[in-house]
């Protein structure tokens, strides 16, 4: 997918309801999705862009960031928003 077709696809995804929540690679990537899933979230995995990120960018410039980093997105109720949860009882 090229990168206008990647926007375009952000662009749905955040209409359809979906937060952009941060880009990584594995293990952490898989950590954070087996996490967020546990929360109750849907978790969506989708190629990252490196212009996404506006932190520290010296591993996407090393020129391994193609097919190497991924980004998550979740969407759904928050953990916090869970009333049923006996911790807020």
């Amino acid at each position: 997918m090229d990168a206008k077709s990647m926007k375009e696809l952000r662009k749905k995804l955040a209409d359809e309801g979906w937060i952009r929540r941060f880009t990584a690679e594995e293990p952490r990537l898989s950590e954070m999705k087996e996490l967020y899933e546990s929360l109750g979230f849907e978790v969506r995995v989708e190629a990252a862009l490196p212009e996404e990120s506006q932190d520290c960018r010296s591993c996407f410039d090393a020129g391994e960031f193609s097919g190497k980093y991924k980004t998550i997105f979740t969407r759904g109720e928050s953990f916090h928003d869970n009333k049923d949860d006996d911790l807020y009882e």
